[in-house]
């Protein structure tokens, strides 16, 4: 079976907790070096993702949110910088997460 292809992001709790509660279905990522190869092929074609794992903060144990990935278009304005924007699907699964 081929591996899937992932998409990890890290966000705030606050932003966090809105997509936990389906406020927000796009996420942005500011155009620079770094983004551009996590997002960009060599020939600058966006990359595609099966799913992306959302995390809030760095450990093992962190929340997350497993989305689905649905596009990934360059660049728009958001907050008057060009950025990446990422749209999400259905949410698969949620990990570590209180009730």
């Amino acid at each position: 079976m081929e591996e899937k292809k992932v998409l990890l992001l890290r966000i705030c709790a606050e932003w966090f907790k809105n997509l936990l509660a389906w406020k927000d279905k796009i996420r942005y990522r500011e155009v620079k070096p770094y983004w551009e190869t996590r997002l960009l092929e060599k020939n600058w074609d966006p990359k595609t993702f099966d799913e992306v794992h959302i995390k809030n903060w760095y450990k093992e144990t962190s929340p997350m949110i497993i989305i689905e990935f649905k596009a990934m278009h360059w660049t728009e304005k958001h907050e008057w910088k060009d950025c990446f924007k990422i749209e999400l699907g259905d949410i698969l699964d949620v990990k570590n997460v209180g009730k």
